[in-house]
């Protein structure tokens, strides 16, 4: 399996208190004070989106959460996102996405880019240490796709594009095809985030649904899963412009 390394929390932790405010906290269920995770129980994983990639002088911005299983691949939608965020929006500007857990959280990545579209693949692989949240990494997301819509999408909070080693790319559809799959009832360019795990839960239990994730199965597979699922909306549209075979997929 691809290792992942994780950047210095402490330098994210100042990165997004510099973007959010000071009273930036993490996030945590305020309800109680055992705030670790523990394989098979729920735990609270929060999602934050704003406008742009620039975060430094402060934005405006919308906080979800919600309680997946720890360590179960888990999968949360926000209903009619890309309706509200995208076609109905007065703003003019990418919207971009952080996962936090805790007080660890991701580097920002685009959920809509003005110029290429919408990156519907958004998966958070949480490294934990003995209950604690160490770090979140982006998966790779450009397995579903050719790489002529492979772009890099990962930013720091200040819009800089991010050097890591951790995967940065991932595929897009563009705004005319999530158009079409809104219009025929679909929802797969609504903001998805999945979510897998890693490392060890608060009684050392390791946690491997991180062995589940997209990149860690062969291309092909994903991108006949992926089509599968869009095709049933739109079935006229020749996909075969944005998928192809495993040769056109390279290790980022």
């Amino acid at each position: 399996m691809k290792s992942i390394n994780f950047i210095s929390l402490l330098q994210l932790l100042l990165l997004a208190r510099e973007a959010l405010g000071q009273s930036w906290n993490g996030c945590s269920d305020l309800s109680t004070s055992d705030t670790k995770v523990k394989k098979g129980k729920a735990t609270t994983i929060c999602f934050t989106t704003g406008p742009g990639t620039d975060w430094g002088l402060g934005v405006e911005y919308n906080r979800y959460s919600f309680k997946p299983i720890a360590d179960e691949f888990s999968r949360f939608t926000l209903p009619g996102s890309y309706k509200s965020l995208v076609q109905n929006s007065d703003v003019n500007e990418d919207i971009t996405v952080f996962t936090s857990s805790q007080t660890s959280l991701s580097f920002l990545r685009k959920y809509y880019d003005t110029t290429y579209g919408i990156f519907p693949h958004l998966t958070a692989i949480i490294d934990v240490k003995n209950g604690v949240a160490q770090g979140i990494a982006w998966d790779d997301a450009c397995v579903f796709c050719s790489l002529d819509v492979c772009k890099e999408n990962t930013y720091n909070f200040d819009g800089t594009a991010a050097a890591l080693t951790e995967p940065t790319k991932g595929c897009y559809l563009d705004k005319s095809r999530c158009d079409q799959i809104h219009e025929s009832g679909g929802t797969q360019c609504d903001l998805t985030i999945y979510v897998v795990w890693t490392g060890t839960d608060a009684s050392g239990t390791y946690l491997t649904s991180s062995n589940n994730r997209f990149s860690s199965f062969q291309p092909k597979q994903i991108q006949d899963q992926f089509k599968d699922s869009i095709t049933q909306w739109i079935p006229d549209i020749d996909w075969t412009s944005w998928w192809t075979g495993e040769s056109s997929r390279r290790d980022v």
